[in-house]
């Protein structure tokens, strides 16, 4: 289960004497946006730097594994991270990590680091992670806290998320490091002629909004289509919209794509004419930098960390969360605005490029690294 980054034999002695940094999480061909993070870091001037090695945490083992299956799997994966922890090697674990169950998983593995003697890092995604342990209960809240002051440093995604878990992890140490997209070198053609195309990119569910983004596109003056592309969030909900597509009477403005990855990907925003995302819990998305780093204007919710991304008026529109109406005006804006498109995307782009570009990240954690952890690369 673990994985590592391929070195040919050229490359062998350059990384002799370069520290080691371990990175947990879901690894591609995994869907999401830790997994996206992941690929980036791996892409980046990170791995040149450092001898940088992925260990892959997502499911590995078939849909229908039984428990023990699930079990024995487990233990190996701490037994391969065990192995790899050693303070003479390894000056940094990394631990991306998100709400749920797999966040005390995740936490097994910060516990091991620092029995080997190796500073951690929490790395904490997702967009409910505040929810999550404000559902948790007491005892077991104060276990998460616990953890929380384990760590050598918790990195957040944003400022707004810093005050969010300060509020519920007040001892734990905090940094703000943002997700980095890599630079594409292409752009998406926001002015073509014809009916505008926005894409939704991420996994389908409500806490996405795409019900919402269904509504709107009944209430819509403007003939825009949209492309929904990813797997579910919600078991079911890609049926669920199917139906509400035929209930509605919108099947020749929507498409249901299901999961777009890699190449495929890349090629469905470049010929697009924007993006939305009318969420109501977000993170920083990886899905919503890769759009702003090809130029893409954007439609997004007042949530999470999209506002400081998205500055309204400037790099795209804001609209509150969970208004149908402000929502379809938006994407009826932009749609009959092909300069406007054209200006929006245009600074998208810059303002990704200068606050969201991968090599930015690779600084600010190499920053982080040392402040945090007395470890300087």
């Amino acid at each position: 289960m673990q994985t590592t980054l391929h070195i040919d034999s050229s490359a062998t002695n350059e990384m002799e004497g370069k520290p080691t940094i371990v990175m947990s999480g879901p690894l591609p061909p995994a869907v999401g946006g830790m997994a996206s993070v992941l690929s980036a870091l791996q892409e980046s001037s990170l791995s040149r730097r450092v001898n940088l090695i992925l260990f892959e945490t997502g499911k590995t083992t078939p849909l229908d594994r039984s428990l023990w299956q699930g079990i024995l799997a487990r233990l190996r994966l701490m037994k391969s991270w065990w192995k790899l922890m050693d303070h003479q090697t390894t000056p940094v674990a990394h631990i991306h990590t998100c709400s749920g169950f797999t966040f005390f998983l995740d936490c097994l593995l910060l516990i091991i680091a620092e029995m080997r003697g190796v500073p951690t890092v929490m790395h904490v995604h997702g967009a409910r992670f505040d929810a999550f342990l404000d559902e948790l209960t007491p005892l077991i809240s104060a276990l998460a806290r616990w953890f929380s002051k384990r760590a050598g440093v918790v990195i957040v995604l944003s400022n707004e998320w810093r005050d969010r878990i300060a509020k519920r992890w007040p001892e734990a140490r905090l940094a703000v490091v943002n997700n980095g997209v890599s630079r594409l070198g292409i752009a998406a053609s926001v002015t073509n002629g014809g009916t505008a195309r926005f894409v939704f990119l991420g996994n389908l569910g409500r806490r996405k909004g795409v019900h919402l983004l269904l509504e709107a596109a009944s209430v819509a003056h403007e003939p825009w289509l949209v492309d929904l592309a990813g797997g579910e969030e919600d078991l079911g909900f890609a049926e669920y919209a199917q139906a509400e597509i035929s209930r509605l009477g919108v099947g020749e403005r929507i498409r249901l794509l299901g999961p777009v990855v890699g190449e495929a990907k890349t090629e469905l925003l470049v010929g697009a004419q924007g993006f939305v995302l009318p969420s109501l819990a977000e993170g920083l998305p990886m899905s919503l930098l890769e759009a702003m780093a090809i130029g893409l204007p954007s439609v997004v919710s007042d949530v999470g960390a999209m506002s400081e991304a998205v500055r309204h008026g400037l790099d795209g529109i804001v609209v509150s969360p969970n208004d149908v109406q402000a929502l379809a005006e938006a994407l009826d804006y932009l749609a009959q605005n092909p300069e406007l498109r054209q200006r929006l995307g245009n600074s998208a782009r810059v303002r990704c490029e200068s606050l969201y570009g991968i090599e930015r990240m690779v600084d600010t954690l190499v920053d982080v690294y040392a402040k945090h952890l007395k470890v300087n690369l």
